[in-house]
């Protein structure tokens, strides 16, 4: 009896599980299909990163874009890399409220809400 109950207690769970998941856990994906997809998700970041800078070179003007890279939007907030510290003081002193005000116009008005600055390597 003891066994019974544990071997249906276990195919119980294992059936939750499935239905949690959305999907059998065990199903075996081709090799080609999950690089297939890694490449398409790649792909789609780097078109997403693409007009993302292009949106601030246009936005800052070639000088300051010679000098900073974009480098990611999360929660509202857009990441941007200095070549120096100079430039760092300098961005973020004095053009920080004026590039964050041109982002927005780029974009949709609640997309970006603040600009962070750091020095970087590129």
């Amino acid at each position: 009896m003891y066994l019974r109950d544990h071997a249906y207690e276990f195919r119980r769970r294992e059936y939750n599980m499935r239905g949690q998941f959305g999907r059998n856990r065990t199903a075996v994906k081709k090799l080609g299909d999950m690089l297939q997809d890694t490449v398409t998700s790649v792909k789609r970041v780097r078109s997403r990163n693409k007009s993302l800078r292009e949106k601030w070179r246009k936005a800052v003007g070639e000088d300051i874009s010679s000098h900073t890279e974009v480098k990611m939007v999360k929660s509202g907030v857009l990441y941007v890399e200095v070549d120096s510290a100079t430039w760092l003081h300098h961005v973020s002193t004095f053009k920080k409220e004026e590039l964050l005000a041109s982002m927005q116009n780029e974009f949709k008005r609640g997309h970006i809400s603040e600009i962070k600055f750091r020095i970087g390597v590129f």
